[in-house]
C-alpha cells in the first residue's frame, strides 16, 4: 500500500470558533543533499484574530484557489514558523501577501540560509505573544534540543496547535519500509508520541520542560491539532497525562 493524502488537500477546513485546517501535498525529507523516498503528509492551522487579520501557522505550499479562500475569512497578516524544519514555503506566500508579518523561530534564518531557501525574517518569536495576537493566543517554547519548537494555544476554541512534538501517524498513510519504522517508533494513531528526537533533550532540559509542561496543562485544551498524523479532537487531558505526565490540570 502506498502513501495517502489527508484529503481535500488545500481546503480550509473549519475546526472550531475562528479556527481551521489545510491538509497539503506530500513533502520529502532531504538528508545531506539526498531527498529520501519518504513522503509526508503537511497541515497547516489558520486562525482568525480579533482584529480580522489571518495566523498561518506553518504555512503549506502555497495554492493560488486556497490563498483566494483564505482572503474571504480574512487579511493574511502572520506568516510562521513553528520550528527551524517548517518555513520553506514561507517565502511563497510572503511573495504574493509583502504586507504580512513572517515570523522566525530558531535557527530557521541558518537552515534557511543552508538550504538556499529563499525567505526573508521579519520578526522573531520570543516566550511570550506578541501584541498581534496576545489577546487570541498564547505561546511557550517547547524544549528539546535541536528540535525545540514554539508552541501556540487558540483562546477561543480552546486548541493546542502543535507542530512536530507529538507525531501521530496513521499507519496506512505510510509506506514500507516506513511503516514499519514508525510503528517501532511508537508515533502513530491513536496513541501518538512525543517526536523521538525531542525525547532524551527533554530529560536533560528538566527545568525547562517542567515550566513548559506546566504553562501547556494550564491552557487545558479541548482539542489538539497536529502537522503530521491525526489531530486529537477528545481525551486531551489524557493525552497530555499520558506524554507529560502529572495531572492535566
Amino acid at each position: 500500500m502506498g502513501a495517502s493524502l489527508y484529503e481535500p488537500i488545500n481546503v480550509h477546513k473549519p475546526i472550531g470558533q475562528d479556527i481551521g485546517i489545510v491538509d497539503g501535498p506530500f513533502e520529502y525529507l532531504t538528508v545531506g543533499g539526498v531527498r529520501l523516498p519518504l513522503p509526508f503528509t503537511t497541515r497547516m492551522t489558520v486562525v482568525r484574530l480579533s482584529d480580522g487579520g489571518l495566523f498561518l501557522h506553518s504555512p503549506i505550499k502555497f495554492d493560488e484557489a486556497l490563498a483566494g479562500e483564505l482572503q474571504r475569512i480574512g487579511v493574511i497578516r502572520h506568516l510562521v514558523s513553528p520550528n527551524q524544519f517548517h518555513y520553506a514555503h514561507i517565502g511563497e506566500w510572503s511573495n504574493v501577501f509583502p504586507d504580512a508579518i513572517t515570523w522566525a523561530s530558531p535557527r530557521v534564518r541558518q537552515r534557511a540560509r543552508a538550504r538556499h531557501i529563499d525567505v526573508t525574517f521579519a520578526r522573531d518569536l520570543e516566550y511570550n505573544p506578541p501584541e498581534e495576537w496576545r489577546q487570541d493566543i498564547d505561546q511557550t517554547l517547547f524544549p528539546g534540543g535541536y528540535f525545540k519548537e514554539f508552541i501556540f494555544h487558540h483562546r477561543t476554541s480552546k486548541t493546542l496547535i502543535l507542530t512536530d512534538t507529538i507525531v501521530n501517524i496513521v499507519l496506512d498513510k505510510m509506506p514500507e519500509p516506513w511503516r514499519t519504522a514508525t510503528k517501532l517508533s511508537g508515533m502513530y494513531h491513536p496513541r501518538g508520541q512525543i517526536f523521538f528526537g525531542m525525547r532524551l533533550p527533554l530529560l536533560l532540559q528538566r527545568r525547562r520542560a517542567k515550566a513548559a509542561f506546566a504553562k501547556l496543562r494550564s491552557w487545558r485544551p479541548e482539542r489538539i491539532v497536529l502537522s503530521h498524523g491525526r489531530c486529537f479532537d477528545s481525551d486531551c487531558d489524557d493525552v497530555i497525562r499520558r506524554l507529560l505526565g502529572g495531572p492535566a490540570s
